[in-house]
């Protein structure tokens, strides 16, 4: 199921359920567990606490790897990350009380996500929210640490990203078909890359023009 209709479905259960506590959201976890495919998490956020950074994440779904056993936003190992694109979100969903969906890209300890995010706050009943359950789902996930190219390799990276088949690029760059292949074999290691077409993407990441804050 894309995002666009899974998160529409979540929102329009939330709303109908109107849940005012963890056993109310209960069954519409159950529910959206179904529908978590491998790109999906789905987290139940306890939002008592005063400071956003002490909020409480418990994973309902987990299949894209966060990488961290740790439940307080705070204590997660890319402090960068929570502060800049997590902590906020939760506590402005918070404060108004109202659902909110957006796609975002951010760099997560060594890695660039692209994805869409839906946070489900408990309606308002007397005061702010204490919980919410939320849902992303990832588009991209890339590796941003790469070990260092040479510059033939950049050149059939480039080549690659144009479309050019092994054998063209040893035709435009006027090398053997098996050197060409040797590059791309060691390109693939550097990169950590499954195939070409992995490669390709890690590759133009670069481009994404993320703004890394540390």
């Amino acid at each position: 199921m894309q995002s666009r209709e899974l998160f529409r479905h979540a929102a329009e259960q939330w709303a109908n359920l109107k849940p005012t506590s963890h056993d109310d959201a209960f069954p519409l976890m159950k529910q959206l567990e179904e529908f978590c495919d491998s790109s999906t998490n789905l987290y139940f956020i306890d939002m008592r606490a005063d400071d956003p950074l002490a909020y409480a994440l418990h994973r309902v779904v987990e299949n894209v790897n966060l990488r961290s056993s740790s439940s307080l936003l705070g204590d997660y190992p890319d402090q960068a990350y929570m502060r800049n694109d997590v902590a906020p979100a939760y506590h402005a969903a918070k404060g108004s009380g109202l659902i909110s969906q957006m796609t975002l890209t951010s760099r997560i300890q060594d890695q660039i996500a692209t994805y869409d995010r839906l946070i489900l706050p408990a309606p308002r009943q007397k005061g702010t929210p204490a919980f919410a359950v939320t849902l992303s789902k990832t588009r991209i996930l890339l590796p941003v640490e790469r070990k260092l190219l040479t510059g033939r390799e950049e050149d059939v990276l480039d080549l690659l990203a144009q479309g050019l088949s092994s054998k063209e690029i040893a035709l435009k760059t006027n090398v053997s078909f098996r050197t060409v292949e040797h590059r791309i074999a060691s390109i693939k290691t550097k990169l950590q890359a499954k195939n070409v077409t992995h490669a390709v993407a890690i590759w133009m990441s670069r481009f994404l023009g993320i703004e890394v804050r540390r």
